[in-house]
């Protein structure tokens, strides 16, 4: 039998002749086949094919690369010599390079500013290792007929349910937040939010220790985890760990020993704290019955899923869990709970605010684009600069043809230029943006941070090489792609690059005029926000945090800052300066008024919101009555059970003559409707005026109500109107006044105008964004704008000389000039107003109460857009109409 002789694989022969150098192949070659065949007579074949295939790949060396024209002449790297042929021509050309750097840079600046911030908000939380499997638990009880209760803070007792009756899960904690007075010793206390963790959260968390036990750290009841800038606070830097600070609880101050200080928590973390205590205090803070509940919520729950489980399967039997514990109380359906990632929390509206704030993710996805825009802008700008100086550059690139150029050859020289630019503007823009950072945070009213990393480097590298493709491609393909003898005999580019250049610098204004007319009605808005009449005086109006003395019941707390209030208020009467001093649960600006629910006679569900004052306290904010009267100071009835409503509360519960009437439920103590308000916007104006009751003693109202939701504290808010000319005053006359009578406990207050203009700081914030991104936009356009007219009258030098000679005027070059480029801003112009139209509706209907779009602000945007560019035509015309005709046209 004979045998059929063994060839060795294919695909290595084809491999080795594919790469290398054919000096050496033949040489290789024989060498490699003269081995495999040794290899035969010794092994098997398919050992010998496998040798083979490794000496092929052994082989692959540089010295046995094939050296030829395609490596020599890669277009996608740049040589040192095209390097250096592009600094040369970038600097012979200085003011176009200088225009086209300051171009770049400035939307490189505005594109890492709004990176950063859209970098911070989207990273929200995911610096934790085990991100993947931490979720927050939300309760949804919908029991119909408009009673839904959805809720990201969850009963106390979920900790213990999901460890029992949940083996998917690895860890389950909680995360809670109270205000605690707090001192180190007993010489002054501050009120201060305090965490409550439970003992194992720091093994499901990732926040980093600087000293003490990383281990448990809340193992104990009277532990207590400090942060890094809070220990320097209390201890300057003396080491806290060991020490102890007290906090009150219930009517004493008790020591807590510091086992842990942790680094600062960072600005993108959903949870923040600076001290934190064991959730075991539960059981001596609350009582047994809270513990227990059901329908009581309070802190957050968070569960990390084991490695080898999903969260849909613990979802899946959450009813069946429900059923077996609360079955007779509830039926299926009614009380749901589900699960939230936890990098889903920061920039998720549709679930609602938890203990930390969200944020708004269409003002992210805004910001993200307009710093693209912008950078988008500033490589538009650059195109349609270097298309233009194609006119100029036409004549060298038919001599580099004659020569031997070839196509790759010249667009790697003219990218090598632009990557160029686009590097140099990259290393200015991104090293002034950091610069900028506080600037910005102080301008914008953001609070970006700005960490080194050395990716960051690599990322800065990548976008600018990408900026300078982007920028220089379509130039590039336009220089190289002219013929030879249309180069030479009308030393132009081809007419085509001069309807893309229009296109471009009709692109640029569309998106510049866009932005404009955003600013400005953004800007109006918000002007709009901050001068309308929220029906009650708020100005110079100082609210002032009352303390309990005792850390019992709530009606036991409130009735003792309500005492301490009055004994404030004595004191603060003293002041001519101070007057219309009154107390009220709650103060405006502040989110979270008490919102009460109830069944009323026909069985709907009723909600209202529940505000408690004194008598004085229509008069203080002169909020009108429009039906009835008000509180009589003293009225001992009115103290017990009188009630106003506003209007949109007697419409909500269809009183047609509300006086001498009561509220429509059955389980109410004795109370009586005595006037009617006229509405007020005691919440934001992103929502309507809702139903509210005001009194003077809560108590008949919560005897008859089934679900109360408290988000402010419900104890008094002391408040007065300062009238002196300087507020530092007011805070001089009031800090003197509460040493006097709470020397150990620290003073809380605030200016109510201030608090109302927080409720508008993300969209200030934007406005602020906007306007800075349409101003540096503004400054490419005109940088743009000025290099294009420069070559307009460079390229037209002739034909303005003859011109002259023949009698034309400056206004008559003017319009020349204007011409060139008044129907590409005329078009961006028309175009921007659509597009802002549908944006800007989008972003007004998050207010109840909104401006018109009108007619007004796009005049004013294209207004500014035409006389911008008038500025910089004008003085380009100018200097034109001043050119000696005779050196214009002198024959070359």
């Amino acid at each position: 039998m004979r045998l059929q002789p063994t060839n060795p694989p294919r695909w290595a022969v084809r491999f080795l002749h594919w790469y290398c150098d054919p000096d050496l192949l033949e040489d290789l070659e024989g060498d490699l086949f003269e081995l495999f065949d040794r290899k035969c007579q010794t092994a098997s074949p398919a050992q010998a094919r496998r040798h083979f295939a490794w000496w092929v790949l052994r082989s692959l060396r540089w010295s046995a690369i094939k050296k030829n024209n395609v490596l020599k002449n890669n277009t996608l790297m740049m040589s040192s010599l095209n390097l250096k042929v592009a600094a040369r021509v970038l600097w012979r050309d200085w003011l176009n390079t200088v225009l086209n750097i300051a171009g770049i840079t400035i939307g490189i600046i505005c594109f890492v500013l709004m990176g950063l911030y859209v970098w911070q908000e989207s990273t929200y939380d995911t610096f934790h290792s085990k991100k993947d499997r931490i979720y927050r638990a939300w309760l949804l009880e919908d029991y119909g007929e408009g009673q839904t209760f959805f809720n990201s803070v969850t009963p106390i007792r979920f900790e213990s349910l999901f460890e029992s009756d949940f083996p998917e899960f690895e860890r389950v904690v909680q995360y809670d937040q109270r205000q605690f007075p707090v001192t180190r010793t007993q010489d002054r206390s501050i009120s201060e939010r305090v965490a409550l963790l439970s003992p194992d959260f720091f093994e499901v968390f990732d926040f980093p220790f600087i000293a003490g036990s990383g281990k448990a750290p809340l193992a104990g009841k009277y532990d207590l985890v400090i942060s890094k800038r809070y220990a320097e606070k209390y201890f300057g830097d003396l080491n806290p760990v060991g020490q102890t600070l007290q906090l009150q609880l219930d009517e004493q101050f008790v020591p807590f020993t510091i086992t842990a200080m942790i680094s600062d928590i960072p600005k993108n973390s959903s949870i923040q704290f600076d001290l934190a205590i064991s959730n075991l205090l539960y059981e001596d803070l609350m009582n047994p019955r809270v513990l227990q509940a059901w329908m009581m919520v309070g802190p957050e729950t968070y569960v990390l899923v084991n490695e080898n489980s999903n969260i849909a399967d613990a979802e899946e039997k959450t009813q069946d869990v429900v059923m077996r514990y609360i079955g007779e109380e509830v039926n299926r359906g009614e009380y749901n709970i589900g699960f939230q990632p936890l990098t889903d929390i920061h920039l998720n509206t549709e679930v609602p605010v938890g203990i930390a704030p969200v944020s708004n993710p269409v003002y992210v996805y805004v910001l993200g684009v307009i710093g693209l825009l912008v950078l988008l802008i500033a490589c538009i700008n650059y195109t349609t600069l270097a298309i233009g100086q194609s006119i100029k550059r036409a004549k060298e690139v038919g001599m580099r043809k004659i020569l031997g150029a070839n196509r790759k050859g010249l667009m790697a020289q003219y990218l090598s230029e632009s990557v160029l630019i686009a590097l140099v503007a990259m290393l200015i823009g991104t090293v002034l943006a950091i610069w900028l950072v506080p600037v910005f945070n102080r301008l914008t009213g953001a609070d970006l941070e700005y960490t080194f990393q050395w990716q960051h480097v690599m990322v800065c590298l990548a976008v600018g090489v990408l900026v300078g493709v982007i920028s220089g491609i379509y130039p590039a393909v336009i220089l190289t792609n002219t013929r030879i003898m249309r180069i030479l005999q009308a030393s132009g580019s081809s007419p085509e690059s001069h309807w893309v250049r229009k296109v471009m610098l009709t692109c640029q204004f569309t998106i510049t005029v866009l932005l404009i007319s955003s600013s400005l009605i953004m800007r109006k808005q918000i002007a709009f926000l901050q001068s309308k009449d929220l029906g009650y005086d708020y100005e110079a109006v100082v609210a002032v945090n009352m303390h309990s003395d005792t850390q019992g019941r709530m009606m036991e707390q409130m009735e003792s800052a309500r005492a301490n209030a009055e004994l404030l208020m004595t004191l603060l009467a003293k002041h001519p300066q101070v007057a219309d001093l009154t107390t009220a649960s709650h103060s405006f600006g502040s989110a979270g008024w008490a919102l009460l629910g109830f069944p009323d006679k026909q069985g709907a569900f009723r909600q209202f919101r529940l505000l408690t004052v004194d008598d004085n306290y229509l008069n203080a904010f002169q909020i009108p009555i429009v039906a009835g009267r008000g509180f009589e100071a003293k009225s001992g009835l009115d103290k017990r059970q009188s009630i106003l409503l506003n209007e949109a509360a007697v419409a909500y519960f269809g009183l047609e003559d509300p006086i001498g009437k009561k509220l429509p439920g059955e389980n109410f103590g004795e109370h009586q409707i005595i006037g009617v308000v006229k509405d007020f916007h005691f919440q934001s104006l992103h929502e309507e005026v809702e139903p509210l009751v005001i009194t003077q003693n809560p108590m008949p109202l919560f005897e008859g109500i089934s679900d109360v939701n408290v988000f402010d504290s419900m104890l008094p808010k002391l408040m007065f109107k300062y009238s002196g000319s300087q507020l530092v005053q007011a805070q001089r006359i009031l800090e003197e006044s509460w040493e006097q009578l709470f020397p150990n406990v620290g003073l809380s207050y605030h200016f109510i105008d201030e608090a109302i203009q927080r409720q508008y700081a993300n969209e200030a914030r934007l406005n602020k964004l906007v306007t800075v991104a349409t101003v540096i936009s503004i400054l490419i356009a005109v940088m743009g704008l000025l290099g294009l007219t420069v070559l307009v009258v460079n390229s037209r030098e002739k034909e303005i000389g003859i011109r002259k000679v023949i009698g034309a005027t400056r206004y008559e070059i003017f319009g020349l000039l204007a011409k060139t480029f008044s129907w590409q801003l005329v078009l961006g112009v028309t175009l921007s107003v659509p597009i802002t139209l549908w944006l800007m509706r989008q972003w007004l209907q998050d207010f109840a109460y909104r401006v018109d779009i009108g007619v007004d602000m796009f005049i004013s945007s294209a207004f500014i857009a035409i006389f911008v560019a008038f500025l910089v035509i004008s003085y380009h015309a100018w200097r034109a109409s001043r050119l000696n005709p005779v050196k214009s046209l002198r024959v070359e």
